[in-house]
């Protein structure tokens, strides 16, 4: 490695017979018009002061070339380079505008060799897209010029501010005289001594700006063999399929779902780059192998980042519908089912029926205000929860349905009752990219999108401010509704409508709405209030409740592990065993801790029969009348583990029981109740022990 300190013009960009070729494993020319103008300034300031400016570090590995010529390969630097040649091509082309002599030297010291095969003229060659871009710049073919990229757009901006300084007196000359002023450090590594990854990874540590998909990219091309040939099979393909323009955020977006696909672990910014080398070197891939899937899995994740017409329309608009609700969480769960969708494990028909129930279960959700902080959890590992069976395949769809509905954490699917309620009476403009989804569910829910989403705004029918015209609303009743599905509607004139009287709102909206089933009973009232609200909070809900009703899978046959069913009966074999699901009067509960099993079987029991909860506990329930230790009771005494039941306050219950414990007591419980024992059992994994015995 060598280092030293040079004039970036005259002793690195002016050197005869060199070429600076950015190689395929760097990100694209990105330079957004803040970094542009920042290097105008500095080049300002120089003119003004006539300081010297650093201009900053540039690492680079020479190369063999041809016919005399240098070759290197620009490894960090590249942003600057390009920025630096578009600024001299602007100041060339002022130049000769203008008459003024320092034209010719820019032209063939900075932007061309001197005396050297045609094929080698152009000092910069940036990768293939920016390339033909620079390219037509530097022939002046305006007509190939992408007037959206960045190429073009930095050029318009040295060139529009280098006209105004020299309309302001400055000659290009002048300009010219600044830029020699700007002083970088070089750092030239040598092939085969020094390992270019290694030297990126170290330099990108110290602050430069570079995505993950930056990093994955220069991993997996920088020391490959064929890496023009990999780039061009696979990564531009990557690339085309994913970003948006000149925006790569899908990129980044696709490495960490396809990270937590492969591992079945939570991946954070911070570490993708760390965890996908890793599961690089575990899987033994080579680079094409890797680049080979990812193309793959690129193919299919650009359905859900972009309108796609690989597949029907129905599964097109299921995934506009995540895409809308902002549901990315649920991604690795889904490229694990389009992949068995690809490779025909399922077919149409289910692949559409499973996509509908994931959509059903997170718009239910996000009605009923449940956290969305452990879906990213549930999403990672709910596909090898599902079918760590492999006989689940067989009945897909029911099985993923089933799952849902029998898990009793939070993440469990939200029920009819609950969902109905929320979509009366929950606030759901609070979060409006839900609000504003459920409203154009209920307009365009025939399939025919009579509204545009883009172009609307949300509505509220009773305002935010209460004028003298609506004096009838209490302010509780205002606080309470406001935000309510009854109240909301939408229209593309919200700031008319404001905080108007009813008539004069019901007007403009008879006048200029579309939206024909949202507003019919708006339009049929004379006036409007809290009666009006809860009415139409009751049709709208229903239509909702219809489109996102879920029809519950209760198959006995499918199990998510392979299990052993224990009954109370025999509740001695219990110990060591991990709890899986419990299953009382047919109905199945997915529960992997016996405590909490307990206090789910306490709670059953007092929904079946109120009264004798608290009875059982005035009267200091035991398992054993002559065991001073209290299992339910109205105080603490007595208990090694009391808690406090959430739905009756003051009531307290034994928690620091074994598993054989928690079946006696449950054992007990129905006895007490009246219910038959041979209604309840467990599930536990066959053949696993676990040599903890208490359940906390």
């Amino acid at each position: 490695m060598d280092a030293g300190k040079l004039w970036m013009l005259q002793d690195f960009i002016g050197t005869n017979k060199v070429l600076f070729r950015i190689p395929v494993y760097q990100r694209n020319y990105d330079w957004s018009d803040v970094n542009c103008n920042k290097l105008l300034d500095d080049t300002k300031q120089i003119i003004d002061t006539g300081e010297k400016h650093f201009l900053g570090t540039f690492v680079y590995m020479p190369i063999g070339g041809g016919f005399s010529l240098k070759e290197y390969i620009i490894i960090d630097g590249q942003q600057r380079l390009t920025t630096m040649m578009i600024l001299l091509k602007a100041l060339s082309d002022l130049a000769q505008k203008n008459g003024d002599g320092c034209y010719e030297e820019i032209e063939e010291i900075y932007l061309h060799n001197r005396h050297c095969e045609e094929q080698f003229k152009i000092k910069l060659k940036p990768v293939k897209s920016d390339n033909e871009q620079f390219l037509a710049l530097l022939k002046n073919n305006t007509d190939a010029l992408d007037e959206e990229g960045h190429i073009f757009i930095n050029y318009e901006i040295c060139r529009k501010r280098l006209e105004k300084w020299i309309a302001s007196g400055i000659t290009p000359s002048e300009i010219h005289t600044a830029l020699e002023k700007l002083e970088i450090v070089e750092i030239s590594f040598t092939k085969g001594e020094d390992d270019p990854q290694v030297i990126f990874e170290s330099i990108n540590s110290t602050g430069l700006e570079l995505s993950c998909a930056d990093l994955i990219r220069n991993f997996l091309l920088m020391n490959a063999d064929k890496q023009e040939e990999l780039y061009e099979k696979y990564w531009l393909s990557i690339e085309k399929a994913l970003k948006s323009g000149t925006d790569y955020t899908n990129l980044n977006l696709f490495f960490m779902q396809y990270v937590i696909y492969k591992t079945s672990a939570p991946v954070n910014l911070g570490s993708l780059y760390q965890k996908f080398v890793k599961l690089f070197k575990d899987g033994g891939y080579t680079q094409e192998s890797c680049l080979k899937e990812l193309k793959y899995h690129a193919d299919i994740f650009r359905a859900f980042v972009f309108e796609c017409s690989d597949y029907p329309a129905p599964i097109r608009k299921i995934l506009k519908n995540l895409r809308q609700l902002k549901q990315t969480t649920s991604y690795p769960f889904l490229i694990h089912v389009f992949d068995d969708y690809k490779q025909g494990t399922i077919n149409e028909d289910t692949l559409r029926q499973t996509l509908e129930l994931i959509l059903s279960y997170l718009v239910r959700r996000s009605v009923c205000g449940i956290p969305s902080n452990s879906l990213r959890g549930l999403f990672i590992y709910l596909y090898n929860r599902v079918f760590k069976v492999s006989a689940n395949k067989k009945k897909y769809y029911q099985a993923i349905n089933k799952f849902l509905f029998t898990m009793t954490s939070k993440d469990a699917m939200p029920s009819t009752t609950d969902f109905e309620r929320a979509l009366k009476t929950n606030n759901l403009y609070g979060n409006l990219s839900l609000c504003k989804f459920l409203l154009m569910e209920i307009e365009n829910g025939n399939g025919k999108e009579t509204l545009n989403t883009e172009t609307l705004t949300i509505e509220h029918i009773m305002p935010q401010a209460l004028s003298s015209d609506w004096k009838h609303i209490s302010d509780q009743d205002h606080e309470q509704y406001l935000h309510t599905l009854g109240n909301l509607s939408v229209s593309g004139y919200n700031s008319e409508l404001s905080n108007k009287s009813f008539s004069e709102k019901k007007k403009i909206i008879a006048e200029n709405s579309k939206a024909v089933i949202l507003n019919s009973d708006v339009l049929s009232k004379d006036s409007w209030n809290i009666d009006s609200i809860k009415s139409r909070s009751g049709r709208l809900a229903q239509i909702l409740m219809q489109k996102y009703d879920i029809e519950r899978v209760t198959d006995d046959s499918i199990e998510f592990d392979v299990v052993n069913t224990i009954t109370l009966n025999d509740y001695s074999d219990v110990t060591g065993k991990k709890l899986v699901t419990f299953k009382f009067d047919r109905e199945i509960y997915r529960q992997n801790k016996y405590a909490l099993m307990l206090l789910e079987m306490v709670r059953i029991l007092d929904q079946r029969h109120p009264g004798i909860l608290e009875q059982l506990a005035r009267q200091n329930f035991s398992l054993n009348p002559r065991c001073k230790r209290c299992y339910l009771s109205c105080k603490r005494d007595n208990m090694c583990s009391p808690y406090e039941i959430e739905q009756k306050p003051g009531i307290f219950i034994e928690l620091n029981l074994s598993s054989q414990n928690v079946m006696s007591f449950i054992d007990k419980l129905l006895e007490q109740y009246g219910e038959d024992k041979s209604s309840f059992s467990i599930n536990v994994i066959a053949e696993e022990t676990d040599d903890t015995d208490t359940e906390e």
